[in-house]
């Protein structure tokens, strides 16, 4: 898994920034209907912040059904096959949009 950061944007004020990056994730085949939770390492990511994902190349019938950040540098992203077959996933890159929240 490779993840790229293409900007980095701080709020000067409050200190918080936003953090806007792609990685790549192997997928596993999904069974008919079912969904699975990937995970991946972006370094920064903690606890409260919010992330945004989206697929840049994804699967048809494969679908980014959610994403948070799960611990210290690791971002969840649930994925779902809303076909009726298996669909298998493979190599896919997706997009990210991580949400740094200032304690101040």
């Amino acid at each position: 898994m490779a993840v790229t950061k293409y900007a980095l944007l701080y709020d000067g004020v409050q200190g918080g920034n936003i953090e806007i990056g792609t990685f790549t994730a192997t997928l596993a085949e999904l069974a008919a209907d079912t969904q699975l939770d990937e995970a991946v390492t972006v370094a920064g990511a903690a606890s409260g912040d919010l992330v945004f994902v989206s697929a840049v190349d994804i699967d048809a019938g494969l679908v980014v059904a959610g994403a948070s950040v799960t611990g210290a540098a690791e971002v969840t992203v649930n994925i779902q096959n809303t076909t009726e077959a298996a669909v298998t996933g493979g190599a896919t890159t997706f997009q990210y949009l991580l949400v740094k929240i200032s304690a101040a």
